[in-house]
């Protein structure tokens, strides 16, 4: 909780050129803006679904075939189900976002990030 996920979106949308305040979809489970260059971004939260059903239902199929940039926060929660969709068309990129700890779990210091993909 907290390590930037939304942050982390509102960097890739500025890369797009969007100008929609970026906000965190926790409630309402999935947000779409459009760039200039008509790419749409996606911006789904997992953190409330109980099962994948639900990810179908904020229409992950079709953000998919209309090639959209698709951030799904807490993605691992539906990870076999999520890698399953990959084929030749679509670029699946895991990005894992957390503060450095200790190897008891502590965390280290809250103003870094350990980002990985």
């Amino acid at each position: 909780m907290g390590v930037g996920k939304t942050a982390f979106t509102k960097v890739l949308a500025k890369a797009l050129d969007i100008k929609d305040e970026i906000v965190s979809p926790t409630f309402v489970l999935h947000r779409s803006y459009l760039g200039k260059s008509g790419i749409a971004l996606n911006h789904i939260d997992c953190w409330r679904m109980e099962s994948y059903f639900e990810l179908e239902q904020v229409g992950l199929a079709k953000m998919i075939e209309e090639k959209s940039i698709i951030v799904i926060e807490w993605a691992d929660k539906f990870e076999k189900e999520i890698k399953r969709l990959s084929n030749n068309d679509v670029k699946l990129i895991w990005v894992r976002i957390e503060y450095p700890s200790t190897s008891s779990g502590q965390v280290v210091n809250k103003n870094e990030r350990r980002i990985s993909f």
